[in-house]
């Protein structure tokens, strides 16, 4: 399967470079219940569509059925809606499982800011 990092870069290294201290900072506000810090890595239309009330929620939920993220591995890339997409294993605190996580990040913002994040 080929990998797809768009403008990110050449190769894994050059993408991961440029998109991994985002990630990081993702999960980690995502972990610490920082609404406004996890929003800020963000293109504008996630604040709007993820209130602070339903962020709360869901990192709620996530903190009580997984815990915080220990662990990442990249996995893949993927082309998405004209995105990028850098798919990675997690493991959380609580669970025993794998979980994937998927942060899409439009490889034409300046700066570099991600559009979505699932968990699955």
């Amino acid at each position: 399967m080929e990998n797809n990092f768009g403008k990110l870069g050449a190769n894994q290294i050059e993408a991961l470079q440029k998109a991994q201290p985002i990630v990081d900072a993702i999960l980690k506000a995502q972990d610490d219940g920082d609404y406004d810090t996890f929003c800020s890595y963000f293109e504008g239309a996630l604040k709007q569509n993820i209130t602070k009330d339903d962020f709360h929620k869901n990192q709620q939920n996530i903190e009580n059925s997984m815990g915080k993220v220990i662990k990442t591995h990249f996995v893949t890339s993927l082309k998405r809606a004209g995105l990028v997409g850098l798919v990675y294993k997690c493991k959380f605190s609580k669970s025993d499982d794998d979980f994937m996580v998927t942060i899409t990040f439009n490889d034409n913002s300046d700066p570099l800011m991600a559009t979505g994040i699932w968990i699955s």
